[in-house]
C-alpha cells in the first residue's frame, strides 16, 4: 500500500479498511481481477465494521477496569453454597 493511502485511511481512522486492503494486495493482482468493484467495497466496509465492533468491545471491557478474566473453566465449584430448592 502507498504510504499516503495507507496515511489518508488512518486519519480518517478506517483502520480496518487500512489492514485488510494491505493483504490483498498482498495475495497479488490475480485475486483483484476476479473480484467486482462493488464485492470489493462490500468486503472492506464489512472488514471496517467488525473491527469497529471488536476495537469498541476491547475498549469497553478496558474501561469496566475488572479486576481478572474469569470464566467457569476455573470456577471453584465446591467453594460457593448453593441451595437445594427442590
Amino acid at each position: 500500500m502507498s504510504i499516503d493511502l495507507h496515511a489518508q485511511l488512518k486519519n480518517l481512522r478506517l483502520y480496518g479498511i487500512s489492514d485488510a486492503w494491505a493483504e490483498i494486495k498482498a495475495e497479488g493482482p490475480q485475486r483483484k481481477q476476479d473480484i467486482s468493484p462493488e464485492h470489493l467495497l462490500s468486503q472492506l466496509v464489512h472488514v471496517e465494521i467488525t473491527d469497529r465492533y471488536a476495537r469498541s468491545l476491547r475498549y469497553q471491557l478496558k474501561a469496566a477496569k475488572f479486576p481478572i478474566h474469569r470464566d467457569l473453566v476455573n470456577f471453584e465449584w465446591e467453594r460457593q453454597p448453593f441451595q437445594n430448592s427442590i
